[in-house]
């Protein structure tokens, strides 16, 4: 499976702006990342075998709670990429009325929708509800 290369990631701010990620290292694994085993089952269903480089260079900080910042072009892996921590870090967790335990801001419509539907199944995995609001859309809903 060929990688997108170009993803620029920062961990801490040690990284400088624009710097590529270094390609796997052999044997870098989703199960070596510690991802809880419904996540993991969810990636093998729909056939994600290996992580991306912005996935194995982001994950583990990530699922810590540490900040980490990372760019890279259409394709290369970062909904699940910070997605996976946000959902796993929540799961078990129950949101008060109207105070969500989570929120992924995103600049159109358009991307809404695919983050949403990109992150839907390990969501449902982890027995996790996602809503997605956007302009137009009744508040209250």
């Amino acid at each position: 499976m060929k990688h997108p290369d170009d993803c620029g990631i920062a961990h801490g701010g040690s990284a400088r702006p624009g710097a590529a990620t270094p390609a796997l290292p052999p044997g870098v694994s989703f199960a070596g990342l510690r991802l809880p085993v419904e996540v993991l089952r969810t990636l093998t269903g729909l056939g994600v075998r290996e992580p991306f480089p912005i996935q194995a260079a982001t994950l583990p900080d990530a699922l810590e709670g540490r900040d980490v910042l990372g760019r890279g072009r259409t394709g290369s892996g970062k909904t699940l990429a910070f997605g996976l921590p946000l959902l796993t870090r929540t799961a078990g967790r129950r949101a008060e009325p109207k105070q969500p335990l989570a929120l992924i801001l995103v600049p159109t419509r358009e991307l809404a929708q695919q983050v949403t539907q990109a992150l839907a199944p390990y969501a449902e995995a982890l027995r996790l509800r996602m809503a997605t609001v956007v302009g137009g859309m009744s508040i209250g809903r």
